[in-house]
C-alpha cells in the first residue's frame, strides 16, 4: 500500500544520504539548511555568492533551487498515478498533480514543465 507523505514533509527521509530534520513539523525549515548569508571573495576575490539568494525558487523547506525534483507514486486512494513535486535538495512534498500525466501539461503547470 502506497501512502503519500503529508504535504511539506519528506517525500524519502534520508534523501541523499543526509539525515534531514524538521524539529517545527510539516511545511517548516529544514535542517542542515542553506547558507543564507553572502560568502566573500567567491569564486574570485571581490565577488559575492549567496547560496540560497542565487535560486530561481525558495521553498517553505529554507533551500533554494532552479528546477523541481518530480517523482511518480501511486495514491492507493485514488487509484491514480500522482506526480509529487518536491524541493530538489531536501525531498519536502510541495504539491501533489493527479494523473501523473498532468504534470507535463504547459497549460496547467507552466512553471514546472518549464
Amino acid at each position: 500500500m502506497s501512502v503519500l507523505p503529508v504535504l511539506g514533509s519528506f517525500y524519502i527521509q534520508n534523501y541523499n544520504g543526509i539525515a534531514w530534520t524538521q524539529p517545527s513539523g510539516p511545511g517548516t525549515k529544514v535542517f542542515p539548511a542553506q547558507n543564507d548569508g553572502p560568502w566573500p571573495q567567491y569564486p574570485v576575490i571581490g565577488q559575492f555568492l549567496s547560496e540560497a539568494g542565487e535560486a530561481l525558487w525558495r521553498g517553505p523547506c529554507g533551500h533554494g533551487w532552479d528546477t523541481f525534483q518530480i517523482w511518480r507514486d501511486f495514491d492507493d486512494a485514488t487509484g491514480k498515478s500522482v506526480a509529487i513535486v518536491a524541493c530538489p535538495i531536501c525531498s519536502i512534498t510541495l504539491h501533489y498533480i493527479e494523473p501523473y500525466e498532468a504534470v507535463f501539461d504547459v497549460n496547467q503547470f507552466p512553471i514546472i514543465v518549464g
